[in-house]
C-alpha cells in the first residue's frame, strides 16, 4: 500500500505541475503518464478520469491551506494578527487555484458545481477557525463580548463574496495580477475595519 500510495503522489505532483502550467482543460492525461514514465493504461488504473485527477490535485490544495491555518491558530500571536495572516493565506490559495485553471472565467460556475463538496468541506474548516480565533479574542480580552454567534459565518460569507465579484470580472484583456491586488486591498480593508470595530478600546 506504501508503493501505491507513493505512486498516487507522483502522479498528483505531475499533474499539479502541468494544471498550474497549462490549466486543466489544455492538459491530456497522456502528456501526464509521459512525465510519470508510465502508460495511459496504468494512469487510468489510479485515476479512472481527468476530472478525478484534478480533484485530488485540488485535495492536496485544500490541504496544504488547512495546515497553514492550522499553523496560524498555534501561533502565539493576537487574535487580530492572526485575522490578517488567515485572509493572507486565503489569498494565497486563490492564486494557486487560478494557477490551476480551477477558476477560469469560462468554467468557474461548471467546476464549481463538479467540485462541491469539496469546496463546501473546506467552508466548514475555515469557519472552525474563524470561530476559534475570534474566540480567543473575546476570551483574552482583545474583542468586545457582545459579537452575536454568526459573526465568524457573515466574515466567511463577505470574504467568499469578494473573491466571487474578483472571478466574475476576470477578462482575458485584464491582467490578473490586477484582480489579485484589487481583492486582496479589498480583503485587506475588510479586515482592518472588522478588526478595529470589534476591538475593545
Amino acid at each position: 500500500m506504501g508503493d501505491e500510495r507513493l505512486k498516487e503522489k507522483t502522479i498528483i505532483e505531475a499533474a499539479r505541475n502541468r494544471f498550474a502550467h497549462y490549466g486543466f482543460s489544455k492538459v491530456t492525461m497522456d502528456e501526464i503518464a509521459s512525465d510519470v514514465g508510465m502508460g495511459k493504461a496504468s494512469l487510468y488504473y489510479y485515476f479512472p478520469t481527468k476530472e478525478e485527477l484534478f480533484k485530488s490535485v485540488i485535495l492536496e490544495e485544500q490541504n496544504e491551506f488547512v495546515k497553514n491555518l492550522e499553523a496560524i491558530l498555534q501561533k502565539n500571536t493576537l487574535a487580530s494578527e492572526k485575522l490578517n495572516e488567515y485572509v493572507a493565506q486565503r489569498i494565497k490559495y486563490f492564486r494557486d487555484l487560478v494557477n490551476l485553471g480551477m477558476l477560469s472565467v469560462h468554467s468557474i460556475f461548471d467546476v464549481k458545481s463538479i467540485f462541491k463538496k469539496l469546496f463546501e468541506d473546506l467552508g466548514k474548516q475555515e469557519l472552525l477557525l474563524l470561530k476559534k480565533i475570534f474566540d480567543e479574542g473575546i476570551t483574552s480580552g482583545e474583542f468586545t463580548k457582545e459579537l452575536p454567534k454568526n459573526f465568524p459565518d457573515a466574515f466567511l460569507h463577505v470574504l467568499q463574496g469578494l473573491r466571487l465579484r474578483i472571478i466574475k470580472h476576470f477578462n482575458e484583456h485584464q491582467k490578473n495580477e490586477d484582480a489579485y491586488k484589487e481583492l486582496e486591498s479589498e480583503m485587506r480593508t475588510l479586515t482592518y475595519y472588522i478588526i478595529n470595530g470589534i476591538k475593545n478600546k
